[in-house]
C-alpha cells in the first residue's frame, strides 16, 4: 500500500487546486464524493479497503478520468469510446432517443447499441451516451477484482518457502489493482449524481419547449459543476447527507437506473433554481442556500451510491469461480 501513499501525499493536492474549470463535478466535486464515501465505508469491508492509505488513493482517482481530458484529440478513436462513457442524454419523458425509457435498460452496452440502432430512425449510441454501463462495467470489473484477491488470499495461506513470498507479492499486487478501479470506476458513479449529465438539457434548456424560460446560456453547465461547486461545497456539508448501504443484487442493473432516474427528477428543479439565482457566484441571491443544499444532496448521493456498489462488489465476489481456462 505504500504506493498509495506517496502518491496521494505527493501530487494530488497539487493536481486538485491548480486545475482549471473543465471537468464533470469539477475536481473539487469528485473529491468531496470520494472524501464523503470513504468517511462511510461499511465496516463490512475487509481492512486493506479502510486503510487510510487505500482511502486516499480512492480518493485522488476520483477525479483521473476528467484530468485525462488535457490531453484529449476529439479525432482519437480512444477519445470517441472514453468521452460518452461521463452521461447519458434522457428526455423528458425519461426515454432515450425516444426508444427505451430509462429504468427499462437493454442488459448490456451491445445491446443497448443494437437497439438504438434498430429504432426508427437509427439513432448512433455515441451522440446519446453510455453511463448507465460506464458505471455497471466499472462496478463489475471491482467485483472480478474482489474475486482476484480472495483466490490471491486463498494461495497465500497454503503456500511456504518462496511459494509464499511470490504468493504474498500477487496478494499485494491484487489489492493495489482493486483499490485502483474502485476509485476509477467511482467517477462514473459521481457523474451520474449531476443531473445535467442525465439530460438532454445538459448546458442550458436547449432547443426545446421552453416555457418557464429557463436559461440558455452555454456557460450553464461549467459555471455549477466547477466554479459554484468550488466555491461554495466542502465535505463538511456533504459527509453527514450520506445514508445508509443497502446491498444490491449481483448484477444491480435496475438500482442503477432509479439512481440515475432520481437524477433525472432533479434537472428541473436544477432549472428553476438557477432563474432564481441559486447558482450564481456572488452568493448573494435569496435562494443561494437552496443552491448549496441542492448541490450537496447531489454529491451525497453519489457517495452513497459508490459505498453500496463496493459493498455489492465485495459481497457477491464470493460467488465467481476460478477461470480454467474453457
Amino acid at each position: 500500500m505504500h504506493v498509495f501513499a506517496a502518491r496521494a501525499t505527493a501530487i494530488c493536492w497539487i493536481l486538485w487546486i491548480s486545475a482549471s474549470p473543465a471537468f464533470a463535478w469539477g475536481l473539487r466535486g469528485h473529491e468531496i464524493i470520494g472524501q464523503a464515501a470513504i468517511a462511510h465505508l461499511p465496516a463490512s469491508l475487509p481492512a486493506w479497503v479502510r486503510s487510510n492509505a487505500a482511502k486516499s488513493e480512492i480518493v485522488y482517482l476520483q477525479s483521473e478520468e476528467d484530468r485525462l481530458k488535457v490531453g484529449r484529440d476529439e479525432e482519437a478513436a480512444w477519445y470517441r469510446e472514453w468521452s460518452t462513457d461521463h452521461y447519458i442524454d434522457v428526455g423528458d419523458d425519461g426515454r432515450i432517443a425516444g426508444t427505451f425509457s430509462l429504468d427499462a435498460l437493454p442488459a448490456t452496452r451491445d445491446d443497448y447499441l443494437e437497439a438504438l440502432y434498430r429504432s426508427e430512425p437509427p439513432v448512433d449510441g455515441y451522440t446519446i451516451g453510455f453511463l448507465p454501463y460506464a458505471i455497471l462495467e466499472g462496478y463489475e470489473q471491482v467485483r472480478t477484482d474482489f474475486a482476484l484477491e480472495r483466490f490471491a488470499e486463498d494461495a497465500l495461506s497454503g503456500a511456504t518457502g518462496d511459494a509464499r513470498s511470490a504468493a504474498q507479492t500477487e496478494l499485494d499486487r491484487r489489492r493495489e489493482l482493486t483499490i485502483h478501479d474502485i476509485g476509477v470506476f467511482g467517477h462514473f458513479v459521481g457523474d451520474g449524481s449531476q443531473p445535467l449529465h442525465i439530460s438532454v438539457h445538459y448546458n442550458g434548456w436547449g432547443d426545446f419547449p421552453n416555457p418557464n424560460g429557463y436559461t440558455n446560456a452555454n456557460t450553464t453547465h461549467a459555471s455549477y459543476e466547477d466554479d459554484f461547486v468550488l466555491k461554495f461545497l466542502t465535505p463538511a456539508l456533504v459527509t453527514p447527507l450520506v445514508g445508509t448501504t443497502p446491498v444490491f443484487g449481483a448484477v444491480p442493473l435496475s438500482n442503477i437506473e432509479q439512481y440515475l432516474g432520481a437524477t433525472l427528477h432533479e434537472v428541473v428543479p436544477f432549472y428553476q433554481l438557477q432563474k432564481r439565482g441559486a447558482f450564481d457566484l456572488d452568493g448573494a441571491s435569496p435562494a443561494h442556500d437552496e443552491g448549496v443544499r441542492f448541490t450537496a444532496a447531489r454529491l451525497a448521493a453519489a457517495a452513497q451510491m459508490l459505498d453500496s456498489l463496493v459493498l455489492t462488489a465485495y459481497q457477491t465476489s464470493g460467488t465467481i469461480k476460478p477461470y480454467r481456462g474453457q
